[in-house]
């Protein structure tokens, strides 16, 4: 797949590749120096997601008719998203780790936080502790709150507690000790001490993976990345060494979770940091969106064939997070704030025993997956439905990686819910693709009104492989009269590592109140912090004369748990009135009276990336050229006849189609209703005019007025 947009040049030095490993999909992006932008798809591998990497760039030089030493020979980086993370602890796979704690807080991984989630729910029990009670052990030595030592470090039970761990067989130690975000020295000499007497065990603590007040988070967080560093450090290591041998001379980086680049070195000092490495990387596709279409707020909805990730984006602004929450685990590192849910092409449909029927949560992935790709999968998905429907077409898929059964998906949507549901196949078929359409109506909501904001201010950016069938439809239920979509939508958080800068989030716990008096201590604890991120980047062997620093503290009311982020520009007052804004927008009131107090400042280290280069396209005076055929489509609430079905590479800028349409792309397709209209513009991005709904949402409007 190749779309070309700039002019061509003969140089061809300077090419870069990003890869995104999904669950279903490993996608690869190449963008050479005369800027034309090639994608593929391939199959993931989740036993070997290396070897999956592998095979997708053997088929990327293919495509180019390059051998893969000729594709690297010529790539300045290959950027590199990566699940490994998170299905490390999605699956239960990580290191057998050890934990080293403050006498009297060995149950700190059991007890958590105190509270549920959902009050009424008493038996449900929590993820069992990564670190079993027994590999937990306690040590003497006490700091208290503000950094002072009240009882020394006892070096024996850290040296007998590490034999102890050592004979169980721990593959990685975490050292959490009380209150070491004020003061780290204890944490710095346990760990020296075991380095010494177990100099290949790779050690873990809580004042440099999450320093922040918080003891259970704190805590989970640095067995979490202890937990992960079996599998991540050396995955990476092997990939790296793997492309390096296969002719890449130029650097490996990774997407962190909180949409920047980080090298394997910095990788190893946390690997929790790429817990939402994937996804992450859509917020620089984000970008470009808004910047080409000259769009200040967005909504992503990217829908593969697992999840659905959902980003918001307001006035350049992309809300950021240091609260995760894994497989039942709470983490404390920075992020971008994703809202994920379980809703993808392979969501598994069943009947219920009460006859009622339901969608997901669980996914086919990509092995068997769907029953249409006829690897043995025997239940009926989002995909086999949408084949019913006549909005997939059977055959090649994804640039010919999967084959698509028609025969296939009408066999298992009939025998597993149109049966048991007593109606036909295509009734079925259409309920399932309007639950789906409710679970991401749900989703955009959630990341939306309940954060303040109206979705009928914003454009619905629908990316991944499976959400341009449903975007039309969760617009039009959610009031969004305008949904974009990119000509690169089944490879958008890949393009978007293109645009990922270097990036190093450092945050430091500081208690103060927000006032003029004390804006000179905050002043100085800013500058100490920025040039611990400016040594990290020096680390990596950048030049960090080019450097940009984003700047934040974190804001609350005196007796409140949770804090509101907040950029630190201008004066105390200013700032103030800043986070009074945003206090109002969240929870609808504020203390007008009461002055906040800092429980934590952030500093984010930036370099930009080399600019990809990008030139709009001049747009065409022809007509849009006829459908490549006609087929029956389920639209609305029946099936039509002789739908026009469009071949996407034949509509250029400037066309515009008219729905009810099929439009077939390369990496997603889009399924245009009646009074749909879409048009290309000078970016190759579909701009979909839609007819919201009347009566869009109730609940939005409640929430906001």
């Amino acid at each position: 797949m190749q779309y070309k947009i700039m002019n061509n040049r003969t140089d061809r030095a300077g090419w870069r590749i990003a890869i995104d490993v999904g669950g279903t999909f490993t996608d690869v992006v190449l963008v050479t120096s005369d800027g034309a932008v090639h994608a593929s798809k391939s199959p993931s591998h989740p036993t070997d997601p290396a070897e999956g990497i592998m095979n997708a760039l053997q088929a990327m030089a293919a495509g180019q008719h390059l051998s893969l030493g000729e594709l690297l020979g010529r790539c300045d980086s290959v950027i590199h998203g990566s699940t490994v993370a998170t299905n490390t602890v999605l699956e239960g796979k990580g290191a057998s780790v050890g934990l080293l704690c403050t006498r009297g807080f060995r149950d700190t991984l059991t007890i958590r936080r105190g509270i549920r989630v959902n009050p009424w729910e008493h038996r449900a029990p929590h993820p069992e502790p990564m670190v079993p009670r027994y590999r937990r052990r306690p040590v003497a030595g006490r700091i208290d709150a503000g950094g002072l030592e009240i009882e020394p470090l006892g070096m024996r039970d850290v040296e007998a507690g590490l034999a102890f761990l050592l004979e169980t067989g721990i593959e990685a130690l975490a050292i959490s000790f009380l209150h070491a975000y004020a003061n780290n020295a204890h944490e710095v000499a346990a760990r020296a001490l075991v380095s010494a007497l177990a100099p290949d065990l790779p050690v873990f603590i809580s004042s440099e993976i999450a320093p922040l007040i918080g003891e259970y988070v704190r805590t989970s967080s640095t067995v979490t990345a202890a937990y992960v560093s079996k599998r991540v450090v050396p995955y990476l290591t092997s990939l790296s060494r793997s492309l390096a041998g296969a002719g890449l001379h130029g650097r490996l980086h990774v997407m962190q979770s909180n949409g920047g680049l980080i090298t394997l070195d910095e990788v190893a000092r946390n690997p929790a940091l790429l817990l939402l490495s994937g996804p992450a990387g859509g917020v620089g596709a984000l970008r470009w969106i808004a910047e080409a279409t000259e769009r200040k707020r967005l909504i992503t909805m990217e829908m593969g064939g697992t999840s659905c990730d959902l980003i918001l984006f307001h006035d350049g602004h992309v809300d950021r997070t240091d609260a995760l929450e894994v497989a039942g685990y709470h983490i404390s590192i920075p992020s971008v704030d994703i809202h994920t849910v379980s809703a993808g092409g392979g969501s598994i449909a069943r009947v219920d025993q009460g006859g009622v029927l339901t969608l997901g949560p669980d996914g086919a992935g990509s092995t068997p997956g769907p029953a249409a790709y006829g690897r043995g999968g025997r239940l009926a998905t989002d995909t086999d439905a949408q084949l019913v429907l006549g909005r997939l077409a059977p055959g090649p898929f994804a640039g010919g990686a999967i084959h698509l059964d028609g025969g296939r998906a009408y066999a298992v949507v009939h025998d597993t819910v149109a049966a048991a549901l007593k109606i036909d196949a295509s009734k079925s078929a259409d309920g399932i693709v309007r639950l789906q359409q409710q679970n991401l109506v749900h989703a955009v909501e959630r990341v939306s009104i309940e954060r303040g904001f109206d979705p009928r201010d914003f454009t619905l950016v629908a990316v991944g492989g499976a959400a341009a069938l449903h975007a039309g439809s969760v617009a039009r239920a959610l009031g969004c009269s305008e949904v974009i979509i990119p000509r690169l939508a089944g490879v958008f958080c890949a393009f978007g590592m293109l645009y990922a800068p270097i990036r190093r989030d450092h945050v430091r716990t500081l208690s103060l109140q927000l006032e003029a008096a004390t804006m000179p201590q905050l002043l100085r604890a800013m500058d100490d912090l920025q040039d611990d991120v400016r040594e990290a980047l020096r680390r990596q062997d950048l030049d960090v004369s080019k450097a940009t620093f984003e700047k934040a503290i974190d804001l609350n009311y005196a007796g409140q748990q949770s804090a509101i982020t907040v950029a630190f520009e201008g004066s105390a007052m200013e700032i103030r009135e800043r986070f009074l804004s945003l206090h109002n927008a969240l929870y609808g009131h504020v203390q007008k009276g009461s002055n906040p107090q800092l429980s934590a400042i952030r500093v984010a280290g930036l370099l930009a990336p080399p600019p990809v280069p990008v030139r709009i396209r001049r747009a065409t005076a022809a007509l849009a050229p006829a459908p490549r055929l006609r087929r029956d489509v389920w639209i609305g609430d029946r099936t039509q006849l002789g739908v026009p079905v469009f071949d996407g590479a034949t509509l250029q800028p400037g066309h515009v189609i008219e729905g009810p349409c099929v439009i077939e792309e390369a990496t997603t397709t889009i399924l245009l209703e009646k009074g749909d209209r879409a048009t290309i513009d000078l970016h190759d991005n579909y701009i979909v005019s839609t007819i919201a709904a009347a009566a869009s949402s109730d609940r939005a409007v409640e929430a906001i007025a």
